[in-house]
């Protein structure tokens, strides 16, 4: 079984994410699909995994309102676009991180 670098691990969870904030983007917050909504669990599982609890608590903040809106009359939506921009900027920040510190390592 192959070993991967921490910047491997990363990379791959901030895609992951990164491909389900488009899928949330594309559909809004009120026709999101089962898929995406299982997927969004799965991540913010992965990442508390990972040690990214504030990743994980964004994801699990996305999912549990997405999922109780869709048996509410009223929508969240100002929490959730809140959530969603937060979302991406901990991504932003996250990946350049990784770049900085696989930088570092390189030339240490």
């Amino acid at each position: 079984m192959e070993h991967k670098s921490k910047f491997e691990v990363m990379d791959e969870l901030a895609e992951e994410v990164l491909g389900l904030m488009e899928d949330l983007y594309q559909s809004g917050f009120d026709t999101v699909h089962d898929t995406t909504l299982r997927d969004m669990k799965k991540a913010a599982q992965l990442a508390e995994q990972y040690s990214c609890a504030g990743l994980a608590e964004l994801l699990s903040g996305l999912y549990e309102g997405i999922s109780a809106g869709r048996h509410q009359m009223e929508k969240q939506t100002g929490r959730l676009a809140e959530l969603y921009e937060k979302t991406n900027e901990y991504l932003y920040l996250c990946r350049q991180k990784t770049a900085y510190d696989r930088g570092l390592e390189y030339y240490s």
